[in-house]
């Protein structure tokens, strides 16, 4: 089962594509293959392309490009195998219009791919529209490889629906879920452990609450929120075990 989240990327594309390319985190840089580009001068190219869709009337919006990240549970794939079935998302999704880069992290104990791709294609130099009629479209792509390759495909119960929503309303600041769920995902992928993930939570502004199940609480927000509310992927399994 694969989870999905897709994010605008509005001011520089360049720190995500140094972090999604980390040789820490892609086994030694093993784990990255690109499309139309290359890797390592990713954000030059896209800026080129945009160039060419603005001097063509078409760079619309002030998206530069997007951030598709794909999660699959612990022990369902292995990384080489998340690799390929997230080039061939990446390739069905795009349908070869837009330059991309991925990568498949192994730094944690969920094998997730990132994927940005540039905002404007530099085929038609048309600027890709992300929406919810978008959103529900890529999930689909992505259930139907998952099923061709004998994973599970449904999305989490409650869930169907919400994930564009909720990052809509994240970056409306809508939504103390939405806003928690962002804090979370960037605090566990760039934890190497339980401690400092907790840390980068208090950094972040987040009450802690260590009972049965793990709970944060925003600045002025009255009630905690149980981290495993946020949905199925959301498990403590999830976050980096305790060291020692």
């Amino acid at each position: 089962m694969a989870y999905l989240k897709i994010f605008p990327i509005k001011v520089t594309d360049k720190k995500a594509l140094d972090y999604i390319t980390n040789p820490d985190k892609t086994d030694e840089k093993l784990l990255v293959s690109s499309f139309g580009c290359s890797p390592e001068t990713a954000d030059l190219e896209f800026s080129m392309t945009r160039e060419m869709a603005k001097k063509n009337g078409m760079d619309k919006g002030d998206n530069l490009a997007f951030h598709l990240i794909q999660s699959f549970k612990p022990g369902e794939v292995d990384a080489e195998n998340a690799h390929r079935l997230g080039q061939q998302f990446a390739d069905e999704v795009l349908k070869g219009k837009y330059e991309y880069v991925i990568s498949t992290h192994v730094d944690k104990n969920h094998i997730h791919n990132h994927i940005i791709f540039n905002a404007a294609s530099f085929v038609d130099h048309h600027k890709y529209v992300s929406n919810k009629r978008s959103y529900h479209k890529i999930c689909r792509i992505s259930n139907r490889i998952c099923h061709e390759n004998g994973l599970a495909t449904s999305m989490p119960t409650g869930e169907k629906g919400k994930s564009y929503k909720e990052n809509m309303e994240y970056h409306r600041g809508t939504s103390w879920k939405a806003k928690l769920r962002v804090a979370v995902d960037k605090a566990i992928w760039t934890s190497i452990n339980y401690e400092e993930f907790l840390q980068k939570m208090q950094l972040a502004g987040y009450e802690i609450r260590q009972g049965k199940h793990l709970s944060f609480r925003a600045p002025e927000q009255q009630n905690f929120t149980y981290m495993k509310s946020l949905g199925s992927y959301y498990s403590e399994e999830n976050v980096p075990h305790p060291s020692g």
